[in-house]
């Protein structure tokens, strides 16, 4: 039996990722239940079921909830996964594949692709919080093959509407006149169902290393905006400025885990629209 080790289980990635793993018999999944700030429960955890794989979730994630609160973000971002570190050097007995979900936030903007060894800046706080727990993993762990997981814009019909594109189609709804203030913007948005699955493949394959998990599909906001107002006639008025684009690039991604075929945007989309309104 291997045992896996999940923090951040209650998440919208945790519950998806969980419920993968649980279909298969040869894992068994030990999660864990308390604060990631709470070092002695780390650490007992961790001593107590000396675990073969730790996957790493638990974070604040809403750019905007980690903006209005950052002191607290860096603790549980940082501080909780130099706790989980700490624990894993000082108590496991065996090497253990740890996991980390990380971000695109880490990298700067730029009109090329990111690939896994561009330059780190962070475009937001939440990505600078990212950065500083990645270099803990690269610099401080001993007893770790490590697989660091950057995530593109993740996106699920489950999330709130403090995340981007739940935000647009909840005012686009209630017909408010929507105003954004540059569409010369570039993300990959990503399914957390196609998440969870790629992380789970990069776990059976033990993939170590930096790894971009992210679509090959090029979402240029204008493109974006004009979308929402032909299929649903959202009211959308934005400028078109200096490019902030976040592109990455999936070849390592797609080298490791062998052909993947993503859920489209347009139909992430309609997923989220039907789950929301169509019922």
């Amino acid at each position: 039996m291997i045992k896996i080790g999940l923090t951040g289980f209650s998440g919208i990635l945790g519950r998806s990722l969980l419920s993968l793993i649980s279909k298969k018999k040869k894992y068994r999944v030990y999660k864990f239940k308390y604060n990631i700030l709470n070092k002695k429960r780390v650490f007992s955890w961790i001593k107590k079921n000396q675990f073969n794989i730790i996957i790493h979730l638990a974070a604040l994630v809403p750019t905007n909830k980690v903006d209005k609160n950052y002191s607290l973000s860096k603790r549980v971002n940082v501080q909780g996964t130099k706790n989980l570190i700490d624990g894993i050097n000082k108590f496991q007995k065996e090497k253990v594949y740890f996991l980390f979900s990380s971000t695109s936030h880490v990298y700067g903007f730029n009109i090329k692709k990111n690939k896994e060894n561009s330059k780190v800046s962070g475009i937001s706080k939440y990505g600078k919080t990212k950065i500083a727990a990645e270099k803990y993993i690269k610099t401080k762990s001993n007893k770790t093959d490590i697989c660091i997981a950057r995530i593109s814009s993740l996106v699920s019909e489950k999330q709130t509407n403090n995340f981007f594109l739940l935000n647009l189609i909840s005012k686009g709804k209630r017909k408010e006149l929507i105003h954004f203030k540059n569409s010369n913007v570039v993300r990959n948005f990503i399914h957390v169902s196609d998440v969870s699955k790629i992380l789970l493949k990069l776990v059976e394959r033990r993939v170590k290393g930096i790894i971009n998990v992210s679509t090959s599909e090029k979402t240029l906001f204008k493109r974006l905006f004009d979308l929402f107002w032909k299929k649903y006639h959202f009211k959308i008025h934005s400028g078109y400025y200096k490019p902030e684009h976040l592109d990455l690039s999936n070849k390592l991604l797609l080298k490791k885990i062998g052909k993947y075929n993503f859920m489209k945007l347009e139909k992430i989309i309609e997923k989220i629209y039907g789950e929301r309104y169509q019922k």
